[in-house]
């Protein structure tokens, strides 16, 4: 004896084509937030420090030759793009200096609430004992907390749209 389901076809098929929607949701809002990031890191990082005498990178006028971090803030996509890494690619030390600064500036900077301990860790291998003048100017960090602040709800309601 068998049973014969009538539509069952074209039920399965529907919901494969939503949840490949929901999907195409997911990865658009992640490649989004990732873009934004990017950009606004860009808009935010800086282009001169007319104190800084790290090396022949620097010239002597503050601007950043081959250590230009705007040229740099770059996204780079992982697993099908469900996983995005946006940062200064090719990092050194001085993209640390420059986002929280050494000395006071940098306990200053990671006095907020929005920086979580993993970042204050982070930043406190650039400490240098408080010993450091370099005031730092926050431009990755920012960029993050803006653009990820919602990204949970986001992502809930492109894939409720998604699916129904």
């Amino acid at each position: 004896m068998s049973i014969k389901v009538i539509g069952l076809d074209s039920a399965i098929k529907a919901l494969r084509k939503k949840g490949q929607d929901a999907e195409r949701a997911i990865l658009d809002e992640l490649e989004d937030t990732a873009t934004n990031i990017e950009k606004t890191a860009i808009g935010l990082a800086p282009l001169r420090f007319a104190s800084l005498d790290l090396d022949a990178d620097v010239m002597r006028d503050g601007t950043l030759t081959r250590l230009n971090i705007k040229q740099r803030i770059d996204k780079v996509v992982y697993n099908k793009g469900f996983t995005w890494k946006v940062g200064v690619q090719g990092t050194n030390v001085f993209d640390a200096y420059a986002e929280f600064g050494t000395g006071l500036s940098a306990e200053q900077i990671l006095s907020g609430p929005e920086y979580t301990a993993d970042i204050r860790k982070l930043a406190m291998e650039f400490f240098r004992g408080g010993k450091g003048t370099l005031k730092g100017k926050p431009y990755m960090f920012p960029a993050y907390f803006q653009h990820t602040a919602q990204l949970v709800q986001r992502l809930k309601d492109e894939v409720s749209k998604a699916v129904q």
